[in-house]
């Protein structure tokens, strides 16, 4: 499922959550792009399946930013997000390459 809206162009910011809640969120959102953060240097260990599971948890963690009130913290998964395409894009096409 490929979205349409890039980063910053589909965030609606909701109310902010509680601060705890957000520390958690922050705390979460860094995780996952230490996880993550040098994918482009790793695509190649990566079925396209689990890039495109990346690209979901990535999605799902930035409307949750966004849906808390946290839109600005989720500016470094819109970057990650366009990381995760690229990499889908190189995976694909070092895939057409072997077949």
């Amino acid at each position: 499922m490929e979205r349409n809206n890039a980063g910053a162009d589909r965030c609606s910011t909701g109310a902010p959550g509680p601060r705890v809640d957000r520390k958690a969120l922050l705390e979460e959102i860094s995780a996952f792009t230490r996880k993550y953060g040098d994918i482009l240097a790793r695509y190649h260990r990566y079925t396209m399946d689990e890039l495109k599971q990346i690209e979901q948890e990535c999605w799902a963690l930035h409307d949750k930013a966004c849906s808390m009130g946290a839109c600005g913290s989720a500016g470094v998964l819109a970057e990650l997000e366009y990381l995760i395409t690229t990499a889908k894009e190189m995976r694909a096409r070092m895939d057409e390459s072997r077949g």
